[in-house]
Parts: C-alpha cells; sequence; structure tokens
C-alpha cells in the first residue's frame, strides 16, 4: 500500500503556542512526543508520525483578507520581547496510507489535510550555464529598450556593476550601507566563515546556522544581498535538504518567533519553488492551488508581522526554460504560482546587466495574483560564484531568479536601513515606484513595473520625507 507524506492541521487551542513549538523544537524526542499526543486520536488510522517535524501552531484559519488583518502581530516590529499568542490548530507531519486519507479528512479533530509537497531551488544550475570567460567590458548605461537572453547566454558581470546599475553609491555616500538591517535567508545554509550570519535556525534538530558549504546555494544569496547592502547582517534558516511545504513551514514559524523575540529579521528571501503544476482535478489541495494551504498563511503570517517577503519568479520562462521545469509548469499563467505568486510578498523576474530578460525567466500572470511578478532584479554576476569569487566556480556566476531576488532584497534591506519605519506593504510600494520601465511604460508580465533601482526608490522615499515634515 502507497504511502504519502501529509501536513495534518489538527484543531487545539493553546494559549502558549510560541512557547509550544520552542519545546518541540529542542529534541526529537519531545516533538514527537507531542505530534504523538496530538495525533492519538488518529492512531487507529495508521499514521507514520515524523518525530523531525515539531508541531507548528497556525493564528490564521484561512488567508483572506479579513484573516491576515485581524492578526495581532504588528508590535512585533518592535525589539523588545512580544507575549506568547493564542492559536487555534496545530499541524503535525506524517505518511499515511492512501487509502486511509479520505477517513483522515473527514475526522472530527481534524481541521484540514495539505500535501507535504515538494520544492526545489530556483537556481539555473542545470548544466546547460556558458562556461565563464573574462568579464565584458562595458560601457556606460545600457539601454533600457529590453530584449531577451537565452542559451548560451551573455556572460557574467563584476558586482561592481550591478552596484552602478542600481545606483547605491549615493545611498552608501549618505551614510545607508544596510547596517541595523537582518535578512533571514530561507534555503538550504549559508556559510558562516564568509558572510555575516548572526543566528537562524539555532535549534537542535536543524543544521546550525552558518555550517553550510561555501557552494551552497544559500551561500549565494547571501552574497547576492551584500551587492547592495554590503553592512547587512543574516539569519540563516536551512530546510532545502528536505525541500517541503513541512520544511517551508517549519523556517517561517521560527522567522515569526524571532519577530516576536526582537522584531528581526526585517525581511526574508525565498528562492525555492516548485517547477510543475499537477493537474488540479488530482491535487485540489496542493498549495499550487490552495491559497489556504498552511504553507501560505504561515507566509502571510510572517508578512502581517511586519517583514517583507522576496519570493523568486522561478526560472520556468517560456524561451529557454531551467532543465528542472516540468513542461505543466512552463510560460505565461503556469510558471509563477504557489507562495510565490501571492499578492502580499515581492516576486522578482531577472534580467542581466543588459537589462534583457533572462528568458527562463517565469512569466505571469500569477496563478494567485494575476500581476505577477512585480519587479525585475539582476542575475548573472559574479557574486558568489565566478573569478576570484568565494565559492570559485561551481557555477560561472550566479544566476536564475535565485540570484536575481536576494540582488532586490539587498537594496530592500538598503532602503529600510535608511527608512526604518517603512512597512512591509510600503517598502514593495517603494520599490515599485522606483523601478526602471523596460519596454512599454507601466506593468507587464514578463519585467513586473520594471528593472529594480536602488537610488529611484530612495530619492522618492527621501521626498516623501521632507513634503511630510
Amino acid at each position: 500500500m502507497s504511502k504519502i507524506s501529509v501536513l495534518i492541521e489538527i484543531a487545539d487551542k493553546r494559549s502558549d503556542s510560541f512557547a509550544m513549538h520552542r519545546s518541540a523544537m529542542s529534541s526529537e524526542m519531545e516533538s514527537t512526543t507531542q505530534s504523538e499526543a496530538l495525533g492519538k486520536s488518529l492512531a487507529k488510522l495508521g499514521l507514520d508520525i515524523q518525530g523531525d517535524f515539531a508541531p507548528v501552531p497556525m493564528f490564521t484559519k484561512d488567508s483572506s483578507e479579513k484573516a491576515v488583518a485581524s492578526l495581532s502581530f504588528a508590535d512585533f516590529a518592535s525589539p523588545t520581547v512580544n507575549a506568547d499568542a493564542p492559536s487555534d490548530t496545530h499541524v503535525i507531519c506524517a505518511h499515511i496510507d492512501h487509502s486511509n486519507l479520505d477517513k483522515l479528512t473527514k475526522h472530527e479533530d481534524v481541521a484540514a489535510v495539505w500535501p507535504n509537497a515538494k520544492m526545489t531551488l530556483f537556481g539555473n544550475g542545470d548544466g546547460d550555464m556558458a562556461p565563464p570567460t573574462d568579464i565584458e567590458t562595458l560601457f556606460g548605461w545600457p539601454s533600457s529598450r529590453g530584449g531577451l537572453d537565452c542559451r548560451p547566454f551573455r556572460d557574467g558581470v563584476d558586482i561592481a556593476t550591478i552596484r552602478d546599475r542600481l545606483g547605491v553609491q549615493s545611498i552608501w555616500e549618505d551614510g545607508f550601507h544596510g547596517q541595523n538591517i537582518v535578512v533571514g535567508i530561507i534555503d538550504e545554509g549559508v556559510n558562516g566563515d564568509v558572510y555575516p550570519v548572526i543566528g537562524g535556525s539555532d535549534l537542535s534538530q536543524i543544521r546550525p546556522p552558518g555550517a553550510a558549504p561555501i557552494t551552497s546555494h544559500g551561500s549565494m544569496c547571501a552574497a547576492d544581498i551584500l551587492v547592495a547592502a554590503p553592512a547587512a547582517q543574516l539569519y540563516d534558516y536551512p530546510f532545502l535538504g528536505v525541500p517541503d511545504s513541512g520544511g517551508m513551514l517549519q523556517m517561517f514559524q521560527l522567522v515569526l518567533e524571532q519577530r516576536r523575540q526582537d522584531g528581526t529579521p526585517h525581511l526574508t528571501n525565498n528562492s525555492y519553488g516548485f517547477t510543475g503544476v499537477p493537474p488540479q482535478s488530482e491535487a485540489p489541495r496542493h498549495p499550487i492551488w490552495d491559497r489556504n494551504h498552511v504553507q501560505h498563511r504561515k507566509v502571510l503570517e510572517v508578512i502581517a508581522s511586519g517583514a517583507a517577503a522576496f519570493f523568486a519568479a522561478g526560472n520556468c520562462g517560456q524561451e529557454c526554460p531551467s532543465g528542472n521545469c516540468h513542461s505543466s509548469g512552463i510560460g505565461p499563467e503556469r510558471s509563477i504560482h504557489a507562495s510565490n505568486s501571492l499578492d502580499e510578498v515581492v516576486t522578482v523576474a531577472a534580467v542581466n546587466a543588459h537589462h534583457q530578460r533572462v528568458g527562463y525567466s517565469s512569466q505571469g500572470p500569477g496563478m494567485f495574483a494575476t500581476d505577477k511578478p512585480d519587479i525585475a532584479s539582476y542575475t548573472h554576476l559574479f557574486g558568489n560564484f565566478g573569478p576570484g569569487r568565494p565559492g570559485g566556480f561551481a557555477q560561472p556566476y550566479d544566476n536564475g531568479t535565485s540570484a536575481a531576488t536576494p540582488v532586490a532584497a539587498g537594496v530592500a534591506a538598503l532602503l529600510l536601513c535608511a527608512f526604518p519605519d517603512l512597512t512591509a506593504p510600503e517598502l514593495k510600494d517603494a520599490l515599485i515606484a522606483g523601478a526602471m520601465s523596460v519596454g512599454p511604460i507601466g506593468f507587464d508580465h514578463d519585467h513586473g513595473h520594471g528593472i529594480v533601482n536602488a537610488a529611484a526608490s530612495y530619492n522618492i522615499l527621501s521626498n516623501s520625507q521632507i513634503m511630510m515634515v
């Protein structure tokens, strides 16, 4: 009999939800004990409870705007410890025979059953990159007329070129370098010997923060955040060793707990997602189809606490999709989905330094919010990988929408350094307002509202501050 992995949302009211989760994360024995206690009434269904998954409290019953607005998490932006919070349900992870799934779903103690769906990184490391070459000499600014970069891709460029495109120098001259801002990298782990990792998933069941090799995908994201915000600090939340919805759920709960403790991290970077679209008739509750899936609700809880969430659009664009893309998820209307297509997140597409859309960059409309992506950002740069970079030539250069997203997140960190009172929606609005249009003026489903530009967004925010005085 085939078994499937599921996330079971169990009705269970608690007033000490954060403390309970942190206790469960202290050891696999404690996690197993709590999960088994929550699933006690389900024992006859033959559940194989996953003890390495600590029960996760849910603070929203659905993902509606009303439900999210009702969360009392606004005070989590403060640097002081906030009180614990009550929850109505907890999520446990288990394997179950497919034949018992209907009984599980209909059980009186079960609020919902969700697929524990597999995810993947959005680096374009599928073996079809152009080989590393010397940096192309660039003369002045590239055309803003757009265009397309497909295999063989144009050469990568150095960090100085990307910083020039972003216009960060004038902001640095005003004294802002991203200091006092912490970015949470939810990924496969960051190398803390090279990059400024100051915390993260410090609980015993997860690899310690900063312990990943320098060639990791998360280390690439770290390097790219520091392009615009070199003084920013990082939290490391690795889950992609076991890349599924449950791991993502755990990491976002840890982010929310950290926010409750001291108001950090100030934003999160998420360069992963799904590369195919299952038939809705066969998987109606898959996170691609169901906005109420617990992974989406947890993302919205973190955003409600004041931390902006940056998500990669994906690498399944129509013209030259990454090799791991399934045909069901390639091109417009099919390649931006799940949490990456939530209206509340910042969804980032990819362009090269010449302002050409990279042909694997996923295209809107999004499957939840139609106006996706939100902005485009730069990829194919010598950040962690490439000549003279810490990761060497494990990749010829930082690539994918995986690289473009942390570049944009770094710009956001720089803006937050200068304007620390910005809310997550205000930060998103500022990035959109400052974005440089490519091709037709305004929004399009290839580039969003345009290419991120730190200088323009900074000037818009500065002028708005002057007008308020």
